[in-house]
């Protein structure tokens, strides 16, 4: 069973050699609403590529965490790994319920050492990561909580490649690391300038752009195409 060509955005963008390296060390694997991915101060046994469905990088317990990064298609779980480090500081959790390949760390880690274009795709997503979690420490210094719901909105519906989001006020909540009742009237307020239509358990995107208006453009997309044009082995520096 090959990963080419299943939806995993970050596979998709490695070269056929590495391609053909990795492939044979994939496991499929579905993913369920709230398992955790990687465990906080716990080994990265396994890492995972998500072809659909949708996890977050968490900081805190289950009563005062918060999400700090979303991994989906375009990146990979347990990125720790490619900074030499073998416990994850932050949990992994499944938000949207999905198919993913996984492989072992210890069976990862020397395909990397051995391939340079591999590491190098892994360690931009990497970046992307920091990215995204330097701008949630923005977002949530400087955004209100209707703001900071229309990032993620945005955010989730980027990755999830349609308009129709299966999440539900609660999860929300524990995403942002508010209060429920603060997503509710987040929701009402984008309901009311016909951003969004909720449901129960789901949210339909319907104005991207006033999306973007109140969340002050401040959110991370998925690694845009101009950034994977060019063959990774292009732009790796040789001596």
């Amino acid at each position: 069973m090959t990963a080419s060509g299943r939806q995993s955005a970050l596979l998709d963008r490695l070269e056929p050699s590495s391609r053909a390296r990795l492939e044979p060390k994939l496991e499929p694997v579905s993913i369920a609403t709230g398992e955790a991915l990687t465990d906080p101060r716990k080994p990265i046994d396994f890492v995972y590529f998500l072809k659909s469905g949708l996890a977050t990088l968490t900081c805190g317990d289950a009563e005062h965490g918060a999400a700090v990064a979303l991994i989906g298609p375009e990146s990979f779980t347990g990125h720790g790994l490619l900074l030499g480090r073998t416990h994850s500081a932050c949990g992994t959790i499944v938000q949207i319920p999905g198919e993913a390949w996984r492989i072992r760390a210890d069976i990862l880690l020397p395909l990397v050492d051995e391939d340079p274009a591999l590491r190098l795709v892994l360690l931009r997503a990497v970046d992307d990561l920091f990215q995204q979690i330097a701008e949630a420490a923005l977002a949530n210094a400087q955004l209100t909580v209707e703001a900071r719901l229309a990032r993620l909105v945005l955010m989730v519906s980027e990755r999830m490649s349609e308009p129709l989001l299966r999440l539900t006020h609660d999860r929300i909540a524990r995403m942002l690391g508010c209060r429920r009742a603060g997503v509710t009237m987040g929701m009402h307020l984008l309901e009311g300038e016909k951003a969004i239509r909720a449901t129960r358990g789901c949210i339909l995107v319907r104005d991207e752009d006033k999306l973007r208006q109140t969340a002050r453009n401040l959110r991370t997309s998925p690694a845009p195409a101009e950034n994977l044009s060019q063959p990774a082995s292009a732009r790796i520096r040789t001596s």
